[in-house]
């Protein structure tokens, strides 16, 4: 039987030095801003927040059966790592030895799951573009969080053109051209789900307000520029990639393609 989710106590977090910013707690000023560097430099930005922050406990929202962190890296790094899905059966496909936790973090959390534990950091991969109402999500994400704690999120925002039309276009008609260009984004692989895009966003001009109003002390985005899947497409390349170039001399945010919202309570 996999392991549930268990009790192990969580640390007081926040050891790093009061004046800390989380700019400088996630190495903001060392990650390219494009799209390939959104996926690459992902581990190493998340490795890092554990580390300045001394994360004992990490929830990982959305895991299923591919969980971000393995096992040996997680001993490594010294965190447990709890791993979630709204889908029990997602997690039995999961790697052994993690800790599981099934709910929907867009819904009421029954808080005797967690028996009052809390955790240092709760991050998520695209994901919160699936979630319908992301205040929800962030809130529930604010009173997991111990105080001191980092929630993440690494998702694609709007409005970069293709995720504009992948939430305008019919969901079977967006999913069979993203089948055309990636034959893992199937059912048995990985599959497509219904996006919303609710706060994706890269403009923490618009999110800093948002995660306040929840309760978080300090709110941070990292966006990357760059049209993800359009450049493969011969006669839109040239044009986005000028529009690409356009949008990072100017870092217009508003057309960033992914970014990183971090937040902390």
């Amino acid at each position: 039987m996999p392991p549930a989710f268990a009790l192990h106590g969580s640390p007081p977090v926040g050891r790093h030095h009061p004046t800390d910013t989380l700019p400088s707690i996630a190495g903001s000023d060392r990650i390219v801003r494009q799209t390939e560097s959104a996926w690459t430099s992902l581990k190493p930005t998340l490795e890092r927040v554990i580390g300045q922050i001394q994360a004992k406990s990490v929830l990982e929202i959305g895991a299923g059966r591919h969980p971000f962190f393995s096992m040996e890296e997680a001993q490594r790094l010294g965190f447990r790592l709890t791993i979630n899905d709204i889908d029990a059966a997602e997690l039995d496909y999961a790697p052994r030895g993690f800790d599981h936790l099934v709910l929907d973090v867009a819904q009421d959390v029954d808080r005797r799951l967690l028996d009052g534990h809390a955790f240092d950091l709760i991050f998520s991969r695209m994901v919160f573009e699936h979630v319908k109402d992301a205040r929800k999500a962030w809130t529930n994400l604010h009173d997991l969080l111990a105080p001191g704690g980092v929630g993440f999120a690494f998702v694609p925002t709007l409005y970069s053109p293709p995720f504009v039309l992948n939430r305008l276009l019919p969901d079977d008609l967006t999913g069979r051209a993203l089948r055309l260009m990636d034959r893992t984004r199937n059912d048995k692989e990985i599959p497509k789900f219904p996006a919303y895009y609710d706060a994706c966003r890269a403009s923490e001009t618009r999110l800093r307000p948002f995660l306040k109003e929840i309760g978080f002390s300090e709110a941070l985005v990292v966006p990357f520029y760059g049209t993800p899947y359009f450049p493969r497409i011969p006669v839109l390349r040239q044009v986005f990639r000028a529009f690409d170039m356009l949008c990072t001399r100017h870092d217009l945010r508003t057309f960033a393609s992914y970014a990183y919202i971090i937040a902390r309570k």
